[in-house]
């Protein structure tokens, strides 16, 4: 790794609630990381300053995201608005 450079491993998953971004991050110490969502961003902060910003397909409800820590793996749930979960349409016969 150049020096720098901070790339943690990223994986992000949709469930029908939620998105999850998981990201290895060996090593850094929880105190260390820091998390931000402005609108559609993301922002993963490390240590020595460095950050990594997500951009994200669909709104997601900013007041209900939680991030966990452990074993060196930040996993950050940040559940879908209703209206990116999308609406079921009922179809009434006549």
């Amino acid at each position: 790794m150049a020096a720098g450079d901070w790339a943690p491993k990223l994986n992000v998953s949709e469930t029908k609630d939620a998105m999850v971004m998981t990201a290895e991050l060996p090593g850094v110490d929880p105190k260390d990381i820091e998390i931000a969502l402005t609108g559609d961003l993301l922002t993963l902060e490390g240590e020595k300053e460095k950050e990594k910003e997500i951009r994200l397909p669909m709104a997601v409800d900013a007041s209900k995201v939680t991030a966990t820590f452990k074993n060196g793996v930040l996993v950050v749930t940040l559940p879908k608005t209703p209206a990116s979960k999308g609406t079921m349409i009922p179809v009434k016969a006549e």
